[in-house]
């Protein structure tokens, strides 16, 4: 009897189970979704173009402390001498970045190593021109390109080359600590200081400005510690040396940039 119970109770609950799963189903429908995989975006920064201007406005005036010299410095203007502005140009920017070993003596007080002294910029000018020699086969007049690879050929600097540069470009490489070295037709210059008419070839570093003109060390005069001129006259002056017409490309704008 208490089985036939039990059997009964098992069957009703079955029963139930049954109903409440019929009525379950009547009252809720399930669907079956399918979420999408959402993806989230990366968003791309760009890098900043002008980081001089944002992070480190330009000056209204600035004069980094390049050391000076001829590139005659025991005023001997022979034929080499005459030709030895790139190299001047590279011994100087050299001695700014202390490639050199220290101390070097100058002359005046002031600003650090204000002159070169002579006989330790003879010794360099050879140094370079030798290597030019042993490099290129030539060493009287050599491009952009060629003076860059001197530079960190002998002294391990940086380098690179701007190429159709503003006034604000140069302005922005001396704010970061750069030095610029400018090849030129020297007669366009027209520093009276030259022996007249000017080379027709030179090169100078550039080492600051004002507001009104470019500040330049000229190695092509005794005279060109803190030379100044106004950008026009350095950019219409402006060019690349050309081998293939042995003058100067005024159609080739350039400078050289240089830093440690």
């Amino acid at each position: 009897m208490a089985e036939h119970k039990t059997i009964t109770t098992i069957l009703l609950a079955i029963i139930l189970a049954v109903i409440a799963l019929f009525v379950i189903d009547r009252r809720y429908q399930f669907t079956i979704v399918a979420i999408p995989k959402f993806e989230h975006p990366v968003k791309i920064i760009p890098k900043s173009t002008s980081t001089v201007s944002t992070l480190n406005p330009i000056p209204s005036t600035l004069l980094l402390p390049v050391p000076f010299t001829p590139q005659a410095p025991t005023a001997n203007w022979d034929t080499i001498h005459n030709e030895d502005c790139e190299e001047a140009t590279a011994i100087m920017a050299a001695a700014y970045f202390s490639v050199f070993p220290s101390p070097i003596h100058g002359e005046g007080p002031g600003e650090r190593l204000i002159k070169l002294p002579a006989d330790f910029v003879e010794k360099e000018l050879t140094k370079l021109t030798d290597w030019e020699m042993q490099t290129f086969g030539y060493n009287l007049d050599v491009t952009s390109e060629e003076t860059a690879q001197m530079i960190k050929a002998n002294y391990n600097l940086q380098t690179k080359i701007l190429y159709s540069y503003t006034e604000e470009d140069i302005k922005k490489e001396l704010t970061q600590n750069h030095l610029v070295l400018l090849p030129a037709n020297g007669q366009l210059l027209k520093n009276p200081n030259y022996k007249q008419p000017g080379p027709k070839y030179h090169m100078l570093v550039i080492r600051g400005y004002n507001s009104a003109q470019i500040i330049t060390n000229d190695p092509g005069t005794r005279n060109g510690l803190n030379y100044a001129y106004d950008f026009d006259t350095l950019y219409k002056a402006n060019g690349n040396w050309s081998h293939e017409t042995n003058s100067v490309d005024l159609t080739k704008k350039n400078a050289i940039v240089v830093w440690k």
